[in-house]
């Protein structure tokens, strides 16, 4: 089977062949930053129960941690503030316990390996494993994170040895009774909520913009893409097409014809590309695109002046054009290959318009009405923070929810009774209500809590929770278990990182935060 999944990726393997040995050839510097230690102040990469820790483990530690994430359920933790550090600190807990593991003994088998990958959703059609499906997205992994199906198998290996160690370290962790009766009552038990609605529109309106203000927004941020004219592009492109007989085939048969077009659009991509053998700073051939094409037999095409989101005239729409066309620069003016409809292409940078700065005049309304806006919302929030602050304050001294928002001359609205875990998953208020109740102890007063579909902001108080049902506690029970069992295994985890780190013999890099820079490129 290990044999098998290789076999389906031949076309993968030119191309990581050709990554590897072009350095420049696809996505720009296809080097991984990580891997020179130009600018650090320390040989030191760590240490794990005496043994050095190589700058090879560490840097692909990182890369595979990184690729984990964005191959993952959660590929927008990267975006977030402190994204890169949390990466690399996840990096060393892992070599921690890849350590374990090794010390441990733990393997696996190429079948336990098999059958995890026929059990992701990433290589599935219509919920069944598909080799098909393996072979695409194996390609698209690639191209994206560039790595070869052989270190994809060992990224899916690794991390089935982490998932087994901590498993076997942290197996007797469990959930107790008393967190699922808790737990139970809390998503079960049938609640009243009562609520006041704090809607934006009356904020906006009543929020004042003065011209200086918009002046002074237009002064500080004179990149906001909002004032200023969109980035414009001409390239020429060479298309690698189907025949109409090819377009007619099978599905299988088809993308075996879309392949072979790739490989001849991959040679040709080829020739703007440095020698295998030459070193990081030789240029690329100077070839003229247009000459390069007729000799090989292709027409090119040049297009107009075209936007990111815009295609150009005549050509099909396809976000993977435009995402080619824009991700060229004048140093690499060569596209890798793209997939069309019917065919692939190659794109070559022509010439850039860039953008500008538009005139205040041009833009100053849709400053006002979006400074207008910002400050209706800023204000809608903190009379909703007022509100709960004061409300809870209130109901804590004994007062009634109701008539204390009376007070304040606040309209309340109370939601009929309704068990919190059986709420319709299509209205997205009572939702949020329940989401909110389950949390929440009676007398609690919380907000502002923020509406998705209409932008209002909630302050919410738990009237009453009745006792649930036990006749579902069983069956809770085993779901809530699970989840938060491996919740506790996952804090327990860090903390055993953080133990092991203190033990002689162990530390981290003392300067693996430098790695954090680089680690997200």
């Amino acid at each position: 089977m290990m044999t098998f999944l290789r076999s389906q990726s031949q076309t993968v393997l030119v191309v990581v062949l050709g990554v590897i040995g072009l350095g420049f050839l696809f996505y720009g510097n296809s080097g991984n930053l990580l891997t020179s230690s130009g600018g650090r102040g320390s040989n030191d990469f760590g240490r794990i129960n005496g043994q050095d820790v190589s700058l090879a483990e560490l840097t692909d530690a990182i890369r595979n941690t990184r690729t984990t994430i964005q191959l993952g359920a959660n590929a927008q933790k990267l975006n977030q503030p402190g994204a890169q550090k949390q990466v690399v600190e996840e990096a060393w807990r892992e070599l921690l316990f890849l350590r374990e593991a090794d010390r441990l003994h733990i393997e696996v088998s190429n079948q336990e390996l098999v059958d995890a990958i026929h059990n992701m959703q990433l290589f599935q059609k219509d919920g069944v494993y598909s080799p098909t499906v393996y072979q695409e997205r194996l390609t698209e992994i690639q191209n994206a994170f560039h790595l070869s199906p052989d270190e994809f198998l060992k990224l899916m290996r690794d991390n089935l040895r982490l998932g087994a160690v901590i498993s076997a370290l942290f197996s007797n962790i469990h959930a107790s009774a008393r967190d699922v009766s808790a737990q139970y009552e809390k998503y079960f038990g049938p609640v009243t909520v009562s609520y006041i609605s704090f809607d934006p529109k009356s904020f906006i309106a009543a929020a004042q913009v003065t011209p200086d203000e918009v002046a002074a927004e237009y002064k500080a941020h004179p990149e906001n893409p909002a004032y200023r004219t969109k980035e414009k592009r001409k390239v020429d492109y060479v298309l690698f097409q189907l025949s109409p007989e090819q377009t007619k085939l099978a599905d299988k048969e088809k993308a075996a014809a879309k392949d072979a077009l790739g490989e001849k659009a991959l040679d040709f991509v080829l020739a703007f590309q440095p020698e295998p053998s030459a070193t990081g700073e030789t240029a690329p051939p100077s070839l003229d695109f247009t000459a390069e094409a007729k000799k090989r037999g292709l027409t090119p095409v040049t297009t107009d002046f075209f936007t990111a989101d815009t295609p150009p005239a005549n050509v099909p729409p396809s976000p993977s054009f435009n995402s080619a066309a824009f991700a060229t620069t004048k140093e690499n003016p060569v596209s890798k290959v793209i997939e069309l409809d019917n065919g692939v292409a190659v794109l070559h940078l022509v010439d850039i318009q860039p953008s500008d700065l538009r005139p205040l005049d041009e833009v100053k309304d849709d400053i006002a009405k979006q400074l207008q806006q910002a400050k209706g919302t800023q204000a809608q929030q903190i009379a909703a923070q007022n509100a709960a602050r004061t409300l809870q304050a209130a109901v804590t001294g004994g007062a009634d929810f109701k008539t204390a928002a009376a007070a304040l001359k606040l309209q309340v609205q109370t939601e009929p009774v309704f068990v919190p875990a059986k709420t319709s998953q299509t209205d997205s208020r009572l939702q949020t209500l329940a989401y909110v109740a389950s949390s929440l102890t009676v007398g609690q007063v919380v907000g502002p809590i923020p509406m998705q579909g209409d932008n209002t902001s909630l302050v919410i108080h738990l009237d009453s929770r009745a006792k649930a049902d036990a006749a579902g506690l069983a069956e809770f029970e085993g779901r809530f278990r699970q989840r938060q069992d491996e919740q506790l295994r996952q804090a327990a985890s860090v903390d055993w990182a953080n133990w092991q780190d203190k033990k002689p013999g162990t530390h981290k890099p003392p300067d693996l935060e430098a790695f954090s820079s680089s680690s997200l490129e």
